[in-house]
């Protein structure tokens, strides 16, 4: 990173250390209560549908895994993209 930023690695690493807090504010202040709120809706509706208990333990397992992996791919994507690090 040092040919990016023409600056003494202890300015890199309090840049790096200012964004890494910022991302974990972010998504703990932001979209964490966004995603717990809304797996409380879908559990909600899921008890209410008439099928099999067995089939709403998996749907709600498999929409917990759907949004666990896209919020991972959309985190992802934001480092790249955003910061330039993409190819």
């Amino acid at each position: 990173m040092s040919r990016y930023f023409r600056t003494s690695d202890s300015v890199n690493r309090d840049y790096f250390d200012v964004f890494g807090n910022g991302l974990v504010i972010f998504y703990l202040l932001m979209v964490v209560p966004l995603v717990v709120a809304l797996w409380v809706q879908v559990y909600k509706g899921v008890w209410r549908l008439d099928i099999g208990k067995i089939s709403k333990i998996i749907m709600m397992v498999l929409f917990v895994l759907m949004t666990l992996v896209v919020g991972f791919f959309g985190f992802y994507a934001h480092i790249l993209f955003y910061y330039g690090f993409a190819p």
